[in-house]
């Protein structure tokens, strides 16, 4: 009996993983639950662990939660069970816990390069700079080619104006995958704020060859010809083109709508700032008290929309 009872539970865990494999969780979660509830799948941590982190991809964290308590009652000393439990809180922003399951993690396991990055992640969230880099770092050490520790780092650095620094992480991001959008961009930006202005606008524009759909570069690139260059006519057909691939972005039809201003083109700047504040009624109070729109504010139609303020 007890062999037969042996063979379901083996078998259980094979359907279950065949299942998974092909992306059927329900059915996944089926052939799991059956082969834990045996008496071999309570001791099973691989199973349990499988089981655990089924549940919270189906939105049942609860029962993950408890399966992972269970897991560090049968083995205190396996790390991946804090793991678990450190990222269910983490998702649901409870994060006194997830620092403290993280934490336990790696004292258990020092080497543990998920739990020092989303570490290091809430810390970051958190505006606590000198942790977070600390474990962005130790991300890094642990595997070299960890990208997004990279990148978090560089935003750090760029967002405390070290920009040198910045300008390092987001290059080895980039030396990571050459071919990657945001390390692309966030070189542009780090180059911009170091006065490399044609450096900027290369990686801006192999960012966009990269991802065409990231509306933050086609905004940033016609900003910076606007202010470096007053070249508004480029600025004018960057933000066409994004907007080309972001249709339902309100900030590049407002940005065009400057720029069509500044080139005394009063008509297409409202054409512009009617579908903007369309998209985000908050910008109208923001466009009151914009100096580049004041032309066309004293617009007969301009004041008909939106009152003479």
């Amino acid at each position: 009996m007890q062999e037969q009872t042996y063979q379901y539970y083996l078998n259980q865990k094979t359907v279950a993983a065949h299942y998974l494999e092909i992306g059927n969780l329900s059915k996944a979660l089926e052939h799991f639950i059956n082969a834990y509830q045996t008496p071999f799948g309570t001791e099973d941590l691989d199973l349990m662990l499988d089981l655990a982190f089924l549940y919270d991809e189906v939105e049942e964290p609860s029962k993950a939660i408890q399966l992972f308590y269970e897991m560090a009652k049968i083995d205190p000393e396996f790390p991946t069970s804090y793991y678990g439990l450190a990222t269910i809180y983490d998702d649901n922003e409870d994060y006194d816990k997830a620092i403290y399951y993280y934490q336990k993690t790696i004292e258990l396991d020092p080497n543990y390069e998920s739990a020092h990055f989303f570490l290091a992640n809430i810390y970051d969230e958190l505006g606590q700079n000198t942790e977070a880099i600390y474990h962005y770092e130790k991300t890094i050490e642990i595997d070299p080619s960890y990208y997004y520790a990279y990148i978090n780092l560089g935003c750090i650095y760029e967002s405390e104006d070290k920009n040198l620094k910045a300008y390092h992480y987001f290059y080895r991001a980039h030396q990571v995958d050459p071919s990657d959008y945001m390390a692309l961009f966030n070189l542009g930006v780090a180059c911009r704020k170091l006065g490399q202005i044609k450096e900027a606008i290369r990686y801006y524009r192999k960012s966009l060859q990269s991802n065409p759909d990231y509306s933050f570069t086609y905004l940033n690139l016609a900003i910076l010809y606007k202010e470096e260059f007053k070249d508004y006519q480029e600025s004018i057909a960057i933000y066409t083109e994004g907007i080309k691939y972001n249709p339902e972005v309100s900030v590049l039809y407002y940005n065009r709508a400057c720029c069509y201003a500044l080139l005394h083109d009063k008509e297409a700047a409202l054409e512009d700032i009617k579908i903007s504040t369309k998209l985000s009624p908050s910008l109208i109070d923001y466009m009151k008290t914009d100096d580049e729109l004041s032309e066309v504010r004293q617009m007969a139609n301009y004041q008909l929309l939106y009152g003479n303020d």
